[in-house]
């Protein structure tokens, strides 16, 4: 993997990446406790107003790739970088739980148009490899949130309200300098619409809506490592907590250096959907093994934790290779922006939902609930063919069509 891309504008958004996931990891180490520790909410009230907050903020996803699509991304990125910072620095200002919510509800809106609208560039400036590159960029963004998580580190040791604000300051002011590194990006023009199409084409899509809600189902599984896992080695108790820094750090290698190269490969729809199926086997071997650690002693449960991890990651990098490919391969060419916000609003409500679920069947319910999320997990990749399979509107129609009457035969060969 090259370490920046040859092409200007790929080469120009990556930097811009690096620099905004830094501040990004930096506040959300720290997120949690300055609410708690330093405004003195209580946690119960920052679970709250996050999640009501993470779910308003849905609703920007597909209005925003749209003013995109038609007024241009880069116009838009730079516009809701600068908003970015200014909601940010709002959050030093937060001392009751209405000036959280607030805050917390505007931020994610912007969070949620930031997705759509760099969802658009990407497609724009992608070329024939648009999920190669955004493959790229998700490298780059696991790196720069690693990166930040170390420097948030130093504000839960001192655990002072000047390191969180400073912190948080910091991360505001990467907002401001990414949004100045978008300005070198080349202006794009709008792309013009087909006659006759739909203006909400997307919304209109059964076949991008069955797909992405398989998406966003499989998408559940980045909460695995981050919620699932460390509340099921807390409960059981016989394996070290620090294994839990473990399993992130081992998710954390293998995607920055395996996301682009097992992205290479899956270049059209029904190698798309190949990978889905894919992934969705390895989840579930990964879950029967997060769910078998109860039988076995501590220093082995440290082991099949490890690997547990390790094959989990190989599953996530393979279906997001499958979610680049299918996200991009499925949509509009002249509706990226909506398409892609469209599958950011279903994927971001889906994770709203894994906490919960994940709570029930991962914990009260385990190992067993293990094993079904597994099997939820295989299913919901087996079933992507089919959605594939359902007739797309007719400005789709064409060559993406005719590839995914393909499907079946590749998925056959999986």
């Amino acid at each position: 993997m090259r370490l920046l891309p040859q092409d200007r504008a790929q080469r120009t958004m990556a930097v811009g990446t690096f620099v905004n996931t830094i501040g990004n990891g930096m506040y959300m180490t720290v997120m949690v406790m300055y609410f708690t520790r330093s405004v003195g909410l209580p946690a119960a009230q920052v679970g709250l107003g996050l999640t009501v907050a993470g779910l308003v903020g849905l609703v920007a996803g597909v209005p925003v790739g749209h003013l995109a699509d038609r007024r241009g991304p880069r116009e838009v990125s730079v516009a809701l970088g600068v908003l970015s910072a200014v909601v940010m620095a709002a959050f030093t200002l937060v001392h009751v739980f209405w000036q959280f919510l607030l805050a917390a509800v505007v931020e994610n809106l912007v969070a949620s148009s930031v997705r759509a609208a760099r969802g658009a560039m990407i497609a724009r400036f992608g070329g024939e490899e648009k999920a190669v590159f955004r493959a790229y960029l998700r490298s780059v963004t696991n790196v720069g949130i690693a990166l930040g998580g170390v420097l948030g580190g130093l504000a839960l040791v001192f655990d002072t309200r000047a390191w969180y604000v400073t912190l948080i300051g910091i991360n505001a002011a990467t907002f401001v300098v990414t949004a100045l590194i978008t300005v070198r990006v080349p202006r794009l023009p709008p792309l013009p619409v087909p006659a006759g199409a739909n203006r909400w084409i997307a919304l209109g899509d059964r076949r991008f809506l069955a797909a992405s809600g398989l998406m966003a189902l499989m998408s559940m599984q980045f909460e695995v490592l981050l919620f699932a896992a460390p509340l099921w080695i807390a409960k059981l108790g016989h394996a070290p907590r620090w294994t839990v820094g473990a399993l992130l750090i081992v998710n954390t290698v293998l995607v920055a250096v395996l996301q682009v190269r097992m992205s290479r490969g899956v270049d059209t729809v029904a190698k798309g959907v190949r990978a889905t199926i894919r992934s969705g086997w390895i989840f579930a071997a990964a879950a029967v093994l997060f769910g078998s650690i109860g039988w076995v002693p501590g220093w082995a449960a440290v082991v099949v934790l490890l690997v547990a991890a390790a094959v989990h990651s190989v599953g996530e990098i393979v279906q997001q290779a499958g979610v680049f490919e299918l996200s991009y391969g499925l949509a509009a060419e002249h509706a990226q922006g909506q398409y892609q916000g469209l599958a950011s609003m279903m994927t971001g409500g889906a994770m709203a939902l894994a906490p919960g679920i994940y709570s029930l069947a991962c914990v009260d319910w385990a190992p067993a609930g293990w094993f079904v999320v597994g099997a939820v997990f295989a299913a919901a990749g087996c079933a992507m063919p089919w959605a594939v399979r359902v007739r797309p509107p007719a400005v789709l129609e064409g060559d993406v069509a005719a590839e995914a009457a393909t499907v079946p035969v590749a998925a056959a060969a999986v």
